[in-house]
C-alpha cells in the first residue's frame, strides 16, 4: 500500500483520511486553505453558531451516519420537522415537514396550498407525488446510476411535462435552487428529483452546527493534516502515479507516494492531472459546473421569522438569493434564546455578480430583498458574508453517464483515486460516500 497523499481537506478528504487513519495507514492530507472541512466548514461569531456552506443533512443518508456511529457523535444529532413558507402574489403559504402539525393547523395548510397553486397545479400535485413514489427507489445520492433514464433531460422540462409550468416555478424551482443554488435548467432531473425526494422525510443538524462533524475528523487526523498547502500537478510515470508536486515559497517541492485520492472539484483536478490524463478524461472533470453562493448571514434580535424555518423565494420575484433560513430554531445551541440568526443564499447569476461586491453594497441589496416579503425586518446585530465561488456541483444533465465512463477509464491508471459528491449524485452524502471508498480502495491494494 505504501504512502497515500490526499489532495484536499473538504469533506471527501477528510471522509478518506479518517478511513486509512482507522487503518494505520500512512498518509498525509494537504489542504490549500487554512481551515480544513471545505463546505462543512463552521464557525462562531458573538455566540452564534455560522454553518458557512452546507446547513443540514438528510435523514436517508447512509455512509454519513455511519461516519457519524464511528465518530461516536450520534448524541450531537439533532432532527427537525421545520415550517417552510413560499412566497407568492403578496403571501406567504406556509407548511410543516411534520404532517402532525399540518393537521394541527389544517386552516393554515389549506389556505397555504391554495395561494400557492391555481386550478392546474392542484390537479397536477398528486401526480407529481405519485412519480415521487415510482421513483423512490431509483434516487440515490450514493448510486447515481439508478436513475440514468432522469440523466438526459433538465430539471425544468421534465417538471414542465410531467408537472406543469405553474408546479416548475411554484414548487420544483423554489426548492431546488434552495437546495442547489442553481436553476432547474441547470440540473438533470435524476438530481432534482433526488433533491426533494431526500428532503421529504425531515433534517437533521448537530447540536453545535454542521461544522461539528469536520471538527470532530479533523481532530482524529490532525497529525496528518497539512493546512496551507497548495498542490501544483499530480505526477506519473506513464500510468502509475508518482506523488504531487507542491508549492514551496518561488519553488516547488516533489512528495512521493504509492497512492494519490484527489478530492478537489471536478475542474480543479482536472488541472491537477492535465499533464498525466488523456483529453478525454480531462474533457470530463472540466466541464462539471459548480453554483456560486454570496452567503450572507445575519445575527437580529428575536426571530423575524416566527416558526418558519426556510422561506423559498421563486425567481419570478427576481430578488437575489433563492431563499432564506432562520437557523437558530434548528438547535438551541446555535444562538442564545433571544437571538435569531438569518442565512441568505445568492444564487445563479446574482451569486456569480456579488461575488466581486463590497460587503457593504452585498448586504445594502440582501437586506433589501428580504424587506420586499417582511418589512419589519430588523437592522443586524452583526453581518458575516462569506464566498464560495464554486458552493454546489450542479450534476448537469448527462453527468451521470459521462462521469461512469470517467470512472471506467481511470481504472488504467494505477495508484489514482478520485473523489468528490459529482462521483454521485451531489450532496454531503455522496462527497463522505466516495471518500470512504477511495480510503477503503487504497486500503484493498495491501
Amino acid at each position: 500500500m505504501g504512502k497515500t497523499v490526499i489532495v484536499g481537506g473538504g469533506t471527501a478528504g477528510l471522509a478518506a483520511a479518517y478511513t486509512l487513519d482507522r487503518a494505520g495507514a500512512d498518509y498525509s492530507v494537504l489542504e490549500k486553505r487554512d481551515f480544513s472541512g471545505g463546505r462543512i466548514y463552521g464557525k462562531v461569531v458573538q455566540n452564534s453558531a455560522l454553518d458557512l456552506g452546507a446547513q443540514f443533512m438528510f435523514t436517508r443518508y447512509a455512509t454519513t451516519f455511519d461516519l457519524v456511529d464511528k465518530l461516536k457523535a450520534k448524541d450531537q444529532l439533532v432532527k427537525f420537522r421545520p415550517w417552510m413558507g413560499i412566497y407568492r402574489n403578496d403571501y406567504m403559504s406556509t407548511f410543516s415537514m411534520n404532517m402532525l402539525d399540518n393537521l394541527s393547523h389544517p386552516i393554515e395548510s389549506a389556505k397555504g396550498a391554495l395561494n400557492l397553486l391555481g386550478w392546474s397545479g392542484r390537479l397536477r400535485a398528486p401526480i407529481m407525488g405519485a412519480k415521487f413514489l415510482a421513483l423512490a427507489r431509483k434516487l440515490d445520492f450514493d448510486d447515481p446510476l439508478k436513475a440514468i433514464e432522469l440523466d438526459n433531460i433538465t430539471y425544468a422540462d421534465y417538471t414542465r411535462k410531467f408537472f406543469g409550468s405553474e408546479i416548475l416555478e411554484y414548487v420544483s424551482q423554489p426548492v431546488a435552487s434552495t437546495l442547489s443554488l442553481g436553476i432547474p435548467e441547470e440540473i438533470s432531473a435524476a438530481y432534482g428529483m433526488a433533491l426533494a425526494w431526500y428532503m421529504a422525510p425531515g433534517l437533521l443538524t448537530f447540536k453545535t452546527g454542521i461544522g461539528y462533524l469536520a471538527e470532530r475528523m479533523s481532530e482524529e487526523v490532525k497529525d496528518n493534516l497539512k493546512l496551507n498547502t497548495t498542490v501544483k500537478k499530480i505526477i506519473f510515470e506513464g500510468k502509475k502515479v508518482m506523488g504531487v508536486e507542491i508549492a514551496n515559497g518561488d519553488k516547488s517541492e516533489f512528495i512521493e507516494a504509492d497512492n494519490v485520492i484527489c478530492s478537489a472539484l471536478a475542474p480543479q483536478a482536472a488541472v491537477l492531472l492535465e499533464d498525466a490524463l488523456p483529453k478525454s478524461i480531462i474533457d470530463v472533470l472540466a466541464s462539471i459546473k459548480y453554483s456560486a453562493c454570496t452567503h450572507v448571514m445575519f445575527g437580529v434580535p428575536g426571530r423575524p421569522l416566527g416558526k418558519i424555518y426556510a422561506v423559498a423565494t421563486p425567481r419570478k420575484l427576481g430578488l437575489c438569493f433563492s431563499g432564506i433560513t432562520e437557523n437558530a430554531v434548528k438547535a438551541s445551541g446555535y444562538a442564545p434564546p433571544d437571538r435569531g440568526i438569518i442565512h441568505a443564499f445568492t444564487y445563479a447569476d446574482y451569486a456569480r455578480d456579488m461575488l466581486n461586491w463590497t460587503d457593504e453594497d452585498i448586504k445594502k441589496r440582501v437586506l433589501r430583498d428580504i424587506r420586499i416579503f417582511n418589512p419589519s425586518f430588523p437592522e443586524p446585530l452583526f453581518t458575516e458574508i462569506f464566498r464560495w465561488p464554486e458552493a454546489v456541483c450542479l450534476c448537469m444533465p448527462g453527468q451521470i453517464g459521462a462521469v461512469q465512463k470517467l470512472k471506467v477509464a481511470l481504472r488504467e491508471y494505477e495508484g489514482l483515486h478520485l473523489t468528490g459528491e459529482y462521483m454521485g449524485l451531489p450532496s454531503m452524502e455522496a462527497a463522505l460516500h466516495f471518500g470512504v471508498q477511495s480510503g477503503e480502495r487504497v486500503l484493498a491494494t495491501s
